[in-house]
């Protein structure tokens, strides 16, 4: 048994569970006579489990069939497209959003699902083309396939899916060392996409979150999270709140603690020690991923690792940038911390991929006709 996991990079699942288990934390202090916040606390322990058993499960197969077959990378895509129609139709609103399934007393987001299909897809696309990246059709082709579920997240609306899904394409093309004069057209591309969903998708309330930022007016108003956020970081000190002292976060000043602004309650409990605590585990995570992607022997890997890290640092900087109101509110979980099955199975899911990638790779051969990913 000890032969077998150590077979498995213990530092990345180590960094993942501290996460997991200070996010726990952070829901029991914050729970106290908050009989939503326990219940959340018991389903966030039932996803914990069944992800990591996820992750130990896909970790043991080999996937490389994800890499030589494009029919299975394709299926899982269309799957997930079908999925964000889907909940347009019958979906839950949950917060003014569309994004939800209704599944006993679970709801599934499957935008979180979607992001796994577009870094296998994404990886798949560029891996075999990297010498033909000069051609801008391929640029426009695998826009093409992030397009499509970024018009549907704008649809539900879901601006925080849209960015990320739109940054995993865009740090994947910036990392390929694209030319400077691409790199300016996708920046306008951009741009244009962002006014496009303002002027077309966005609810008045997700504007209202904007320009609240942008202004830095009406506490009581689209910045009234933004400034408890604040108020309830700075107020964390260098070691947080006394057990038996009252939280904004437990005495619901904070809105949504365990969820969009579960950094804020974790830095207000455990003050910057916890900050501290949070930011080392994603280091470690990083490091661990990005040194898949260094030691890769084939570009599939490369590139899966390098989505597989963009996914999580857009989903982190997003998420601690508008707790520190340097951002715009979202709605972006912190990965692995904040409450959420979605989120949190879809992130062991994308990682016991990526393990299995890393582990068979020893019997995968680069192909010579091939240069590499992320070489000049």
């Amino acid at each position: 048994m000890f032969r077998y996991l150590k077979s498995f990079d213990l530092l990345l699942v180590g960094s993942v569970m501290s996460l997991f288990i200070f996010g726990l934390a952070t829901m029991f202090f914050t729970a106290q006579d908050n009989q939503l916040i326990r219940l959340q606390l018991i389903k966030q322990i039932f996803f914990g489990v069944s992800g990591i058993l996820i992750f130990f499960l896909l970790a043991s197969f080999d996937l490389r069939f994800l890499r030589t077959r494009s029919v299975w990378v394709m299926f899982i895509y269309i799957v997930g497209i079908i999925s964000l129609l889907g909940v347009l139709l019958v979906g839950v609103k949950v917060r003014g959003a569309s994004s939800w399934f209704h599944v006993g007393p679970f709801t599934i987001e499957p935008v979180e699902f979607v992001k796994i299909s577009i870094i296998l897809l994404l990886g798949k696309y560029f891996s075999f083309r990297h010498a033909e990246l000069q051609q801008v059709r391929h640029v426009f082709i695998s826009g093409a396939y992030v397009g499509i579920p970024v018009l549907i997240a704008l649809l539900q609306p879901d601006l925080g899916a849209a960015v990320v899904l739109f940054s995993i394409w865009f740090g994947i093309l910036l990392l390929l060392e694209l030319p400077k004069k691409q790199v300016i057209f996708l920046s306008v591309c951009g741009l244009l996409i962002f006014l496009l969903g303002w002027f077309a998708f966005l609810a008045p309330y997700q504007k209202g979150r904007l320009t609240s930022f942008a202004s830095a007016t009406d506490p009581q108003g689209g910045g009234y999270h933004t400034r408890q956020a604040i108020v309830a970081i700075g107020s964390g000190g260098l070691f947080g709140k006394k057990l038996s002292e009252p939280t904004q976060a437990s005495q619901n000043f904070l809105p949504e603690s365990t969820t969009d602004f579960i950094f804020a309650a974790s830095v207000e409990r455990f003050g910057l020690l916890g900050a501290t605590i949070i930011l080392f585990g994603f280091a470690i995570l990083f490091w661990r991923i990005l040194r898949v992607a260094y030691f890769a022997s084939n570009n599939f890997i490369r590139a899966v690792a390098a989505g597989c890290a963009l996914l999580f640092f857009a989903h982190a900087t997003i998420h601690i940038g508008m707790n520190l109101g340097l951002l715009p509110v979202t709605g972006l979980p912190l990965p692995f911390v904040s409450y959420g099955g979605s989120h949190i199975i879809s992130g062991f899911i994308i990682l016991g991929i990526l393990e299995s990638l890393k582990r068979h790779q020893a019997s995968l051969q680069l192909d010579p006709a091939y240069s590499d990913v992320f070489s000049s």
